[in-house]
């Protein structure tokens, strides 16, 4: 393979093509001249510069697909935003296009360990049986066999609008033996299909089967195994906050799609969905507070917030949704393990939203040193898991959220050379501890407090 050259070092190469290419010209039309006439190496020139023009215009190209690479600030870091053209999403970075799979265009993005992580972006199905929600997920089966036979489909909410999940275990794509998941929104004419999965390596696995292996080749096998599985749930983050990103452009999914029912236990992991664009203001924050997220249309939202669901689990089979209001400002910076944070600016000063599972879902071996966990401690650890002087409790007391009893707590604690200030609401729902809160710099707390305070109300549970 060839590697991987600098920005720079790509657009001086660009440079010194093009002028090797002039240089060619100019020597064709030298030579030209000193056969044949004037108006003979004006069109030998011509002829030239039109036959040249395409490798110049895919130069370019290149220059300004680069360009945009390192100037693509949506996505968070290790992913890249694709546009395609009915969305957008983000895809683990950077990536290669592997073609056509008869179903759409797989991508594939950097190794991790053993596992690969492939994004396949459907071909969109055109729909033929108006509002029927069962033709939907016979429809949203039917393709997610194609790639494992075996596939089973739930329906859950994506993108705050109903959709269908698919498990692909022991499934095929691009050649490849994969698992993973694939999701399918729809609209009033189209099913979007949007596959995210892990390659695995079958060696392994067939050295286990096989009563011809050796007791050592068995051995070495179970170690890679072991390996496999860890790197697999590492690429299954990955496609959790692919398909947590999908944003449509446009008012591509009716608006009339979302569920009006709370959302029943699945295991899907819901998509950001931005429900308007004006900026925020603390007055507005504060109304948010009495918006039912999970009911929520574009209407009912206040101006300059938008929907996140989140996802939280008992166990393997029992997972549901859950959801908060944020300022459509704020930007995404960590979502591993089903923890989600965000950062915006009060006052040129950051402002972190957090949301999520207080432990964190399939992250038993990251580390205590991981940057997100340590970010996500510094508000959710509480105090008796905390150092003596570290910190300082300023107030906690009793509150009632969506229906169910919660702990509201405000803290002080040193951030670095920083004084900091959080806030945090801890709940429980299906047995699962949630935590919802901020945290800012103790000198600029009080100028964003009502927006974490519009955070903490607007939380809807299933």
């Amino acid at each position: 393979m060839n590697p991987v050259l600098p920005f720079a070092g790509k657009r001086s190469l660009i440079i010194h093509l093009s002028a090797m290419m002039a240089m060619l010209l100019l020597f064709a039309a030298i030579s030209a001249a000193q056969t044949g006439s004037l108006a003979d190496v004006a069109r030998q020139a011509r002829a030239q510069k039109s036959q040249a023009a395409p490798a110049t215009s895919q130069a370019q190209q290149m220059a300004d697909e680069l360009s945009e690479s390192e100037n693509d600030a949506d996505a968070i870091g290790g992913f890249k935003t694709y546009n395609t053209g009915a969305y957008k999403l983000w895809v683990p970075a950077p990536y290669s296009n592997n073609g056509q799979d008869g179903g759409g265009t797989v991508l594939s993005g950097p190794r991790v360990g053993t596992a690969t992580p492939l994004v396949m972006i459907g071909t969109p199905l055109v729909v033929h049986f108006g509002d029927s929600d069962d033709a939907f997920g016979d429809a949203s089966t039917q393709f997610a066999r194609n790639y494992a036979q075996s596939a089973t489909c739930t329906k859950t909410t994506y993108a705050n609008h109903s959709a269908y999940q698919c498990g692909l275990a022991g499934g095929k794509l691009a050649g490849r033996d994969v698992g993973g998941k694939a999701i399918f929104l729809r609209d009033s004419s189209n099913i979007f299909p949007v596959l995210c999965v892990a390659n695995t390596d079958t060696w392994a696995r067939d050295t286990l089967n096989n009563p011809r292996s050796t007791g050592q080749a068995k051995a070495h096998a179970r170690q890679v195994l072991a390996q496999q599985e860890e790197d697999v749930k590492q690429v299954s983050q990955k496609c959790e906050s692919v398909f947590q990103s999908i944003h449509f452009i446009s008012s591509v999914v009716k608006a009339g799609d979302a569920s009006s029912s709370k959302p029943r236990a699945n295991s899907g992991n819901p998509a950001v969905v931005s429900l308007s664009t004006p900026s925020a203001t603390p007055a507005q924050a504060q109304s948010a507070q009495a918006s039912p997220v999970s009911t929520v249309q574009e209407k009912t939202v206040p101006a300059g917030f938008k929907v996140q669901p989140f996802n939280y689990c008992a166990s393997e089979r029992e997972c549901w949704n859950a959801s908060v209001v944020v300022p459509t400002d704020a930007k995404l910076v960590s979502s591993d393990c089903k923890q989600f944070v965000f950062e915006m600016k009060v006052q040129e000063s950051p402002f972190l939203l957090l949301a999520g599972p207080t432990g964190g879902e399939g992250c038993g071996n990251r580390s205590n040193t991981d940057t997100n966990q340590v970010r996500w401690n510094e508000l959710a650890d509480p105090e008796n898991r905390r150092a003596p002087g570290t910190f300082h409790t300023i107030s906690s007391q009793q509150a009632t959220l969506d229906g169910k009893p919660a702990i509201i707590t405000q803290i002080g604690f040193r951030k670095g050379l920083t004084e900091w200030m959080g806030k945090r609401a801890e709940i429980e729902s299906n047995g699962v501890p949630l935590v919802v809160g901020c945290m800012a710099p103790r000198d600029h707390f009080a100028d964003g407090d009502s927006i974490c305070s519009g955070l903490i109300g607007s939380l809807q549970l299933p």
